[in-house]
């Protein structure tokens, strides 16, 4: 297993190769120039080329997952694209799907990833599911449609974004689009027996991996607890009669001592997710 660390702003991506008899590519950077760039030359330094994987898997439809879905199949008509059922149509248009993230945040949002364009699903997994030597289990809480891949021959999770803890150093904090169940996905998680975690970026403050079952058992529980004082700040805050969520979103990453983002979208997504949770909680 090999990951590739492309370029992203802030901080990189990770694109993740499981050799074998079955290889498969898990997901694909941010756009046709990493592909490229980066991911065509690593492949040739072990003497590979996109004709050699015969399925690219996809954690979740974000740009700086899929945004290089169009350029790898272009060169390999053939390989195969797998994805969770529910992020089919999101696949098919991620260019959409990432303005529906920007719609809700206008005034803090940047523009959209230019040249982001979608690939048809070869096919579509469920919870459970294999392709070659991985295993889907669907995570959501990064977003709704956010997956892992285990690799059951050595217990290694490749986890793409559904493991937060702090957010990136790009982010501010962490970015939950589903924070409801984000609780569920890490007890899931605990229970498993595994052994490493592959992760998509380098998350504060553990980072991008852990390795051994001590060192995964620590990753889950410090996610955990980022969670849990996340929910709780900002259930205090509106408690506190404080209503706009970009303002909680800044307090929140000064909190946990992050750094302002450019924009605030992201954030901002985190705190009304979060604020969601506090009224169904009120209201139960």
């Amino acid at each position: 297993m090999y990951r590739l660390q492309v370029d992203f702003p802030g901080c990189w991506t990770g694109v993740t190769l499981v050799t074998g008899e079955c290889p498969v590519l898990v997901d694909s950077g941010g756009c046709a120039e990493t592909v490229d760039r980066c991911i065509q030359p690593a492949l040739k330094e072990m003497g590979l080329t996109f004709a050699d994987i015969a399925w690219l898997v996809l954690t979740h439809i974000h740009g700086d997952h899929v945004g290089g879905c169009s350029r790898l199949k272009a060169l390999a008509p053939s390989l195969r694209v797998a994805v969770y059922r529910d992020s089919a149509d999101r696949l098919a248009d991620p260019l959409a799907y990432s303005r529906a993230i920007r719609s809700r945040f206008p005034l803090h949002s940047p523009a959209p990833p230019a040249g982001l364009s979608g690939v048809r699903a070869d096919r579509l997994l469920a919870d459970g599911d294999r392709v070659g030597p991985l295993r889907l289990l669907h995570t959501p809480g990064h977003d709704t449609d956010a997956c892992c891949y285990l690799h059951e021959r050595t217990q290694t999770l490749i986890t793409g974004d559904s493991l937060q803890l702090n957010g990136t150093c790009s982010q501010g904090c962490a970015l939950l689009l589903d924070p409801g169940r984000y609780r569920e996905t890490l007890d899931r998680l605990m229970a498993l027996q595994v052994e490493s975690i592959v992760c998509g970026h380098p998350y504060l403050p553990l980072g991008a991996e852990a390795l051994g079952a001590d060192a995964v058992r620590r990753y889950l529980a410090m996610c955990l607890g980022c969670h849990e004082h996340d929910r709780g700040f900002v259930a205090g805050m509106a408690a506190a009669g404080v209503s706009d969520t970009a303002a909680i979103a800044l307090a929140l990453i000064a909190d946990i001592g992050g750094r302002r983002p450019e924009h605030l979208f992201l954030p901002m997504h985190t705190v009304e997710g979060y604020l969601a949770m506090t009224r169904r909680s009120d209201t139960a």
